[in-house]
């Protein structure tokens, strides 16, 4: 039987400053060694550069390197033809298909903690790259009602 991993106060703090303060463009998250908490792995800066497609691959190309399951909150910019510049945080659940099968069980059954925690409604899911190339993740934004 597998235990929710709990979410410590920090993975919230810094959640708030991407979300209130735009001061991080990305965090990445992943289990603890002993998979009882998340812990922030990365937390990458907003950077004033509006190059939203050269920013997400960055981000892309980190993620898409690991092995162990990850997730990741993104600040994704866009355009919506006829309606103007918009921004949607997105949660991203990268379990790569090179996951140990144990930590892709926990992951099935840990991700909604953490993104409940966060209160963020969007969500993606990965385990091949193709899952979450930019123009992948701003069609299903795009698609959002």
């Amino acid at each position: 039987m597998f235990l929710n991993v709990l979410v410590p106060d920090v993975c919230v703090d810094v959640f708030t400053d991407l979300k209130l303060y735009k001061k991080y463009k990305y965090i990445l998250y992943k289990f603890s060694n002993d998979k009882t908490n998340f812990v922030v792995d990365a937390a990458e800066l907003a950077e004033s550069d509006d190059n939203n497609c050269k920013e997400y691959y960055k981000f892309y190309t980190e993620l898409t390197c690991k092995n162990d399951p990850y997730f990741a909150v993104y600040d994704f910019d866009y355009e919506k033809p006829g309606e103007g510049y918009r921004n949607k945080i997105i949660f991203i659940s990268w379990v790569s298909e090179k996951a140990d099968v144990q930590d892709k069980m926990i992951s099935a059954t840990s991700k909604e903690v953490l993104k409940t925690k966060l209160d963020i409604s969007f969500q993606i899911e990965g385990t091949i790259a193709n899952d979450i190339e930019f123009k992948q993740v701003l069609n299903k934004v795009l698609s959002i009602k």
